[in-house]
């Protein structure tokens, strides 16, 4: 997509807030902006030679960058004849878009109901004559690429029972879930995925106890005398795909009632 090409939606979400909630609906996305095209977070491709640089392997790939993308934000001419911002205006869009902490930003498009991207923005003003004439928005994402909403999967299951999960992701690779997992019985708990035969392991469960697997690989119970630190294995289980599957089947060595929650990555552009 080339600069100065108009975008293809009027409003976003920033926060679960939409820019058509300020100013009675007067602001609208002006026209989109990058240097020369859009494009998801770069690869960094690493290497091996051998053979005299005959065959070059790889090694590893990982990205190193994330995506950023460029959006204007104008008074909407089909609602009002004032193109100039006050100052009040100007500090109350950055309020609410220029936070350190990062938020989910949303297009308001039917396309894009449940995919999100997550950051913050840099703000600049652009100057008409002696007015403010708009404010172009610099979105800094902590991700390469966007995410889909929140897919939950969550019931009770016996010991042993299979839990089959498809992951929907477009990238090929795993993605850690969070899991809330309620034992109904005491003992040894250990969650398997066939996908990537891993085993989550935590001795010595309680009845009633619930365990919980954060995302960023943390682990909590709610029996405070449970030393859970030295009971589990810190296998986090993964939720993965490959080419050739999505399936990815979990079983749980307890009776237990579980929550398993993780966003998919979504290859797609904002635009």
């Amino acid at each position: 997509m080339k600069g100065s090409e108009k975008m293809s939606f009027s409003n976003f979400f920033y926060d679960d807030i939409a820019l058509s909630d300020f100013n009675n609906g007067k602001y609208v996305i002006g026209y989109f902006s990058t240097n020369d095209h859009l494009e998801e977070g770069k690869q960094n491709i690493n290497q091996v030679s051998l053979f005299n640089g005959r065959e070059q392997p790889f090694v590893y790939i990982n990205y190193e960058d994330t995506l950023s993308f460029t959006i204007t934000v104008i008074k909407n001419p089909c609602v009002t004849d004032r193109y100039a911002f006050t100052i009040e205006e100007m500090e109350e869009l950055k309020r609410w878009l220029c936070r350190p902490a990062p938020h989910r930003f949303k297009i308001d498009a039917p396309d894009y109901v449940n995919i999100f991207w997550e950051g913050t923005f840099e703000i600049e003003e652009e100057v008409i004559g002696a007015q403010r004439g708009g404010l172009t928005l610099t979105f800094k994402s902590t991700r390469p690429y966007a995410l889909q909403d929140d897919v939950i999967y969550s019931g009770g299951t016996e010991a042993n029972e299979e839990i089959l999960i498809n992951d929907v992701s477009t990238e090929i690779g795993y993605i850690y879930p969070t899991i809330v997992v309620t034992c109904l019985t005491g003992g040894n708990l250990s969650i398997y995925n066939d996908f990537d035969q891993r085993t989550t392991i935590v001795n010595n469960c309680s009845a009633d106890e619930t365990i919980t697997f954060s995302k960023y690989l943390q682990i909590s119970t709610t029996d405070s005398s449970h030393a859970i630190s030295n009971d589990f294995n810190y296998q986090f289980l993964r939720i993965g795909n490959n080419y050739v599957t999505t399936e990815n089947i979990i079983t749980f060595s307890l009776p237990c009632e579980y929550t398993i929650t993780y966003n998919p990555i979504r290859k797609v552009l904002p635009i």
